[in-house]
């Protein structure tokens, strides 16, 4: 049997939990009995157990430690807050624990290209344990168009409610925005996702005090998520933190304009001179960047020789579907772990 661990609480669909729930689905068409956990167990129960997928180096310190120690062969996903926050926070137990994880797990998995580096860059491992697995999307039909121009646009965040979202940059970018157009154009921003932090949330809705052009729809189900992308105009995706960034590779997927800072996981999946990456954190930059998209088409033009969407759009983004990374499983299993 292999286990997957994920820090996830019931009922609460975060990235680790796709994640998890991705990986048990191919495990499973690989032939292999699958049990997944939705949370870190207290005692880890390690009967029958041949291998172990463990999502996140930090929270699941204490299942890699006693997974270890009985010679159960693991296979650590940094996802994301581990490698560009815990792993060098100043907080000595986050970090000790990241670095205690990755000493003991048979392979390390990271989520892009970038993130080989940037591992190395803290932490001494050898590099033939780490693999590079992209995440796979669904293979949506694209739209069949890049911009339309009109009187009334539609903007999309898609994310959980926390502060490594970077949900107030994106906001403020938008309002800033919205200060120099013309009113005859009307613009709309709709956040989806759940509420993983009330107090960030708090200083969200105290700074939209009397705003109408955003909204908050809550959460969808996965299955809506491409109706959902083709009725928008734009994703804007100001993230501090991403592991993988699913998000982006669903919005390429379905053919949707994308806006993003400029961290290490976007620059890896759109490619360092693509033109709708703003600097991380600057509010200023978001606005500019809304500015040159919906106003000055011109500027996104050399990733677009048309109006439409093509498949050299992000030369960085290859097409991304479930054989992808069902693959790089393959390989990881046989050539990591020798399954």
């Amino acid at each position: 049997m292999i286990k997957i661990y994920s820090p996830t609480r019931d009922n609460v669909v975060t990235g680790n939990y796709v994640t998890a729930k991705r990986y048990a689905y191919h495990l499973q068409n690989l032939g292999h009995r699958v049990f997944a956990c939705n949370s870190f167990e207290e005692k880890v129960n390690a009967e029958g157990v041949r291998c172990a997928f463990v999502l996140h180096a930090e929270k699941g310190f204490h299942v890699v430690k006693e997974l270890a120690a009985k010679n159960i062969p693991v296979v650590l996903v940094l996802t994301g807050t581990d490698l560009y926050r815990d792993i060098i926070s100043t907080k000595n137990s986050k970090k000790e624990h990241c670095l205690r994880s990755i000493q003991l797990a048979s392979a390390i998995v990271v989520l892009h290209k970038n993130a080989v580096s940037d591992l190395l860059k803290v932490v001494s491992v050898p590099r033939n344990r780490i693999f590079v697995v992209l995440q796979s999307v669904v293979d949506f039909k694209k739209r069949s168009f890049f911009f339309k121009k009109k009187n009334q646009y539609k903007i999309l965040l898609l994310s959980n409610i926390r502060k490594e979202k970077g949900i107030i940059v994106a906001i403020s970018g938008f309002l800033e925005f919205q200060k120099n157009i013309d009113a005859r154009t009307k613009f709309t921003l709709d956040h989806i996702g759940g509420v993983l932090d009330q107090s960030y949330f708090k200083e969200i809705t105290n700074l939209l005090e009397g705003v109408k052009s955003v909204s908050f729809l809550g959460s969808i189900e996965k299955e809506k998520l491409q109706t959902i992308l083709a009725s928008y105009d734009l994703l804007l995706h100001s993230s501090f933190i991403e592991g993988g960034s699913l998000v982006i590779q669903e919005a390429h997927n379905a053919g949707l304009p994308i806006i993003a800072s400029d961290i290490s996981c976007h620059t890896a999946l759109l490619g360092s001179a693509y033109v709708g990456l703003h600097r991380v954190g600057s509010a200023i930059d978001v606005s500019e960047k809304l500015h040159n998209f919906f106003f000055d088409l011109s500027k996104f033009s050399y990733h677009h020789n048309t109006l439409k969407i093509t498949e050299s759009a992000c030369l960085h983004v290859s097409k991304l579907n479930v054989c992808c990374e069902y693959f790089s499983i393959v390989y990881l299993l046989g050539v990591g772990l020798h399954l």
